[in-house]
């Protein structure tokens, strides 16, 4: 049975939902962020996050991303770089850095001991909401994307975790071998942005290679990488020294990609605007300008007053997962 809890953050409402296996934290008025989820049987945070101590900065629509509480579980939608829209009733309107809804304030309804949380888009005209809930081991995360208008329009939506890691977390692809399309690589060493890279070992620029599963020491390399359209729908990180895992399973119909932003926090002391982590980001389109993935024929378009369903479902386990499953996944409330 799921407890919920609501109680004060630092002047944000705070929601707890706690099933005994897992522990969610969400703040609704900080862009209904996830600050925290933890397995409870061994206490491991899942997700970088801010000391209890440390002050959560009040986002500024318009605003870039990593200058506000660069931590914890938001949701990028319309898009994830800046960029214009490109065409029809809305060309020319600005899209911000990580979309819209990451720095707006969220309302929030406890329903059937899960939370619903809706957001109204200002880029574009769009309400989005999506359901916490819990069900033993697993966060289902349920979204709804409705088109307010009465003229259509293209989008991108992605998940966006910043996950907790350390030299040797492995990361879980249903890949065997390919090629990831590359948004960034930090000078370059895998290639230029709208370039390929191999995976799992890609050459750098200088020709050493690199194994892209392997979490490395603190250093320089930070990479925005997507993979191409998946037939099976997961991702995870498998973590050798405490024997667990995180999946993210989905729906490859309506999130067919998932992007891999791998960063190694880089050389001098602690920046929050450059974290030692790994963002597993299930998607539905790429790369991260709206602008650039429907020249390129990979967003999603959204036709007049449409809803839009789908569904996320995080399990937090122990052991590596079996990497052959895929799941259908839909619904919402």
């Amino acid at each position: 049975m799921t407890k919920v809890k609501i109680d004060n953050r630092q002047d944000f409402t705070q929601i707890t939902l706690d099933n005994g296996l897992v522990r969610v934290i969400v703040l609704p008025g900080l862009g209904g962020k996830i600050i925290s989820l933890v397995r409870l049987a061994s206490g491991r945070e899942y997700l970088i996050s801010h000391p209890p101590s440390t002050k959560f900065r009040r986002p500024r629509y318009g605003g870039t991303f990593v200058d506000f509480n660069n931590v914890g579980f938001d949701e990028c939608i319309p898009t994830i770089a800046p960029c214009d829209y490109p065409e029809g009733k809305f060309a020319g309107s600005h899209l911000p850095d990580h979309g819209d809804v990451w720095s707006l304030p969220w309302q929030h309804e406890i329903r059937d001991a899960g939370v619903v949380l809706s957001v109204e888009g200002r880029s574009l005209p769009f309400t989005f909401r999506k359901r916490l809930s819990l069900q033993g081991a697993m966060l289902h995360i349920e979204y709804e994307l409705q088109n307010t208008s009465d003229t259509r329009f293209q989008f991108l939506w992605s998940a966006h975790p910043l996950l907790r890691t350390e030299p040797g977390t492995t990361i879980l692809l249903p890949l065997d071998s390919g090629q990831l399309l590359i948004d960034s690589s930090k000078g370059n060493r895998l290639g230029s942005t709208g370039e390929s890279c191999a995976w799992p070992i890609a050459t750098q620029k200088h020709g050493q290679t690199d194994d892209l599963r392997l979490m490395k020491t603190r250093g320089e390399a930070s990479d925005k990488l997507y993979t191409p359209r998946l037939a099976k729908g997961y991702c995870g990180l498998y973590h050798p020294s405490a024997n667990e895992s995180i999946v993210f399973k989905f729906d490859v119909e309506s999130v067919p990609y998932v992007g891999l932003w791998i960063c190694h926090g880089g050389l001098g002391p602690d920046n929050p605007k450059e974290p030692y982590t790994i963002a597993m980001e299930p998607c539905n389109g790429r790369p991260d300008s709206l602008r650039e993935a429907i020249g390129r024929g990979e967003s999603s378009t959204l036709l007049p007053h449409e809803l839009k369903q789908w569904a996320l479902h995080v399990e937090l386990l122990e052991g590596r997962p079996n990497e052959g499953f895929s799941e259908r996944m839909g619904g919402f409330l």
